[in-house]
């Protein structure tokens, strides 16, 4: 069931197009990610949604209500959308309890206990309800500020940027807590991040922005192997992009023979693999004839996952090629191993170019 639409949305800033005409839907309690570099566009769409910004054109729907449709707009303040910043905006003056309960009406009966709840929802002790926002961690202010846009009982939570100041453990904590919450409340949300890895871990559904426009939408899944474009697939992630030749439902590529998705597609095309669909072995533990060989130029050693940097035997003119290994048994720099591939190779389409 779709839950927010938005439609053909565009919006200029000068001689700048900042949107351009933008579609996207987002299903109910669901979680979307909309990612993408510095000025694609993404935070000023979230603020659009928000209804901080007016488009000059297109629509933006929720639970079937308008809230934009051109230059006519629902003001934010009457949305029912909740947000959650980057730096949290607290109060710096209020006490942790006195920011939970700021959007809500302080005549309540149960307003004491709907706070203890958000704060339990939140995974944070009750204790810290006293202290003021200098005296709690980066982390413990996010969770507050969630708590606090919670306790509006918001139809939408809008989320921008908000693990970005944190740091990389803390921010993966964060971002398993505020899903698992979201995920709990039953709350539709919508992440704005540009980085990819916690878009991807996060969401549903990722919607990737560039100049302006939105390229793909989908699964995590689908985006990271079966990107529409180079650029998607360079910007997910790792990718290797090989020139080959196909068919029969296999690529003919530097690396041998590989099976393809693209089983009706003929002649040359651009075929991409990820890093970890490559698998290398000792030369001695298998028949020279069944994979291709490569030097080992470099090793370098990241724990669980590490990172092995391949010359092809006989491929001079071809970059050198990552593979994400295994920190046991790393090759040594300067050996030869055999390299395979596991999986199939994701064929771009450029039917539409």
């Amino acid at each position: 069931m779709t839950f927010l639409a938005i439609k053909n949305i565009s919006k200029r800033y000068g001689p700048v197009q900042a949107l351009d005409h933008v579609d996207l839907t987002v299903a109910a309690g669901s979680r979307t990610a909309i990612v993408g570099p510095s000025g694609s566009g993404k935070t000023t769409l979230l603020r659009i949604i928000a209804g901080f910004e007016i488009p000059d054109e297109g629509q933006v729907t929720l639970e079937g209500q308008t809230l934009a449709d051109g230059l006519a707009i629902v003001p934010a303040h009457r949305r029912g959308i909740g947000i959650v910043s980057q730096d949290g905006a607290l109060f710096p003056h209020l006490s942790v309890s006195e920011n939970i309960g700021f959007g809500m009406e302080r005549g309540q009966a149960d307003r004491a206990e709907q706070i203890n709840a958000l704060i339990d929802m939140v995974e944070l002790d009750r204790g810290m309800l006293t202290r003021r926002p200098h005296q709690l961690s980066g982390g413990q202010q996010q969770r507050v500020a969630l708590a606090r846009a919670l306790g509006r009982k918001p139809r939408l939570m809008l989320l921008d940027e908000p693990f970005s100041a944190l740091d990389t453990g803390l921010r993966e904590n964060m971002r398993k807590a505020v899903a698992r919450v979201l995920q709990t409340a039953g709350i539709t949300s919508v992440l704005v991040t540009h980085d990819q890895s916690e878009a991807l871990s996060f969401a549903d559904q990722v919607a990737v922005m560039r100049e302006g426009r939105l390229v793909q939408a989908g699964t995590p899944q689908t985006l990271y192997l079966t990107p529409c474009d180079r650029e998607t697939a360079t910007f997910l992630g790792d990718a290797i992009l090989l020139p080959a030749e196909l068919a029969d439902g296999f690529a003919d590529c530097a690396l041998g023979r590989i099976q393809t998705a693209a089983n009706g597609r003929q002649g040359r095309a651009e075929i991409m693999l990820r890093p970890e669909q490559l698998r290398f072995t000792p030369i001695a533990d298998v028949e020279p004839k069944a994979i291709c060989a490569g030097n080992v130029l470099d090793v370098e050693f990241g724990g669980a996952v590490c990172t092995v940097t391949l010359a092809l035997a006989g491929q001079s003119n071809m970059a050198p090629l990552t593979v994400k290994s295994s920190s046991v048994e790393l090759p040594a720099v300067g050996t030869t191993v055999h390299v395979s591939v596991i999986g199939k190779a994701h064929v771009f389409d450029t039917s539409g170019q």
